[in-house]
């Protein structure tokens, strides 16, 4: 821990059930995690509201007479998938991804810990696959020239934005696999 043994920063925030509880970076490499996978989140949550703004303004469009936004739907759904994608970093580094853990519930806090290390292992391998072959998909559908059919949008160029997010969020399950097996706190939702 830097600055004396200190942890870095404090940042309240909420767990899934409601609970507060305190997110504490506990050394460098977790603080520069922590802020990669915010400003990722950060960018897919401003991608997620000019998504919004722009269906209304097609909806509206629609309803008073102008039309809708030309290939609104087309946008829609490849915003929607950069967006949602750029959430994932942020949740995995926190351990706040969907799992199932009632086999888990009753066990010692070792064997718990060395169980979702080995799954956080399985998502950073999981990720690093599908960041891999999202490229090389972003690849061949830019050598093939495909487009969108109402506004001529480069398909490459939405599957090509999934991939940091996808590498990102193997980063951060690897840092949580190699936390779980070391004498280091995990960053948790859930626990300081």
């Amino acid at each position: 821990m830097p600055e004396g043994g200190r942890a870095m920063s404090t940042t309240a925030t909420h767990d899934p059930m409601g609970q507060p509880h305190e997110l504490v970076e506990h050394n460098l490499t977790e603080h520069y995690l922590v802020t990669a996978a915010k400003g990722m989140a950060l960018i897919g949550g401003f991608l997620f509201i000019g998504l919004i703004c722009m269906s209304l303004v097609s909806i509206i469009g629609r309803k008073i007479g102008f039309g809708s936004v030309t290939g609104d739907i087309e946008l829609m759904q490849a915003g929607t998938a950069v967006a949602a994608a750029a959430f994932l970093p942020y949740c995995t580094l926190l351990g706040e991804h969907l799992k199932v853990d009632f086999f888990t519930e009753g066990m010692q806090s070792r064997l718990k810990r060395s169980i979702d290390g080995f799954a956080e292992l399985l998502v950073a391998i999981f990720a690093g696959v599908l960041a891999w072959r999202t490229a090389l998909a972003a690849i061949s559908i830019h050598e093939a020239g495909e487009v969108t059919p109402l506004v001529s949008l480069p398909v490459w160029i939405p599957v090509a934005a999934l991939v940091p997010s996808l590498a990102m969020m193997g980063v951060c399950a690897a840092y949580r696999f190699a936390a779980a097996f070391s004498q280091r706190k995990m960053l948790t939702g859930g626990e300081a």
